[in-house]
């Protein structure tokens, strides 16, 4: 199954590879990622995985993480 999960981050050393790792870690197959610094100290993470896992597990668990802000599904 695809789905789309959109984080808010800080721009700091590591976080986006504790992201991804997470991801990976959990079951989920990142298919495509988008990343874009924005004003500030944050960034913006675009992310499609494949799994068969339920991607609102993986948000919780990742908001966990100390540098995500915000973790979003997109509806498709």
């Amino acid at each position: 199954m695809i789905q789309r999960l959109h984080v808010t981050l800080l721009d700091v050393e590591g976080a986006l590879q504790r992201l991804l790792g997470t991801a990976e870690r959990r079951g989920f197959h990142v298919l495509q990622l988008h990343a874009e610094v924005g004003a500030g100290d944050l960034c913006t993470v675009a992310l499609t995985l494949e799994g068969t896992r339920d991607a609102a597990l993986l948000r919780r668990q990742l908001e966990r993480l100390h540098e995500v802000r915000d973790v979003s599904l997109a509806a498709d």
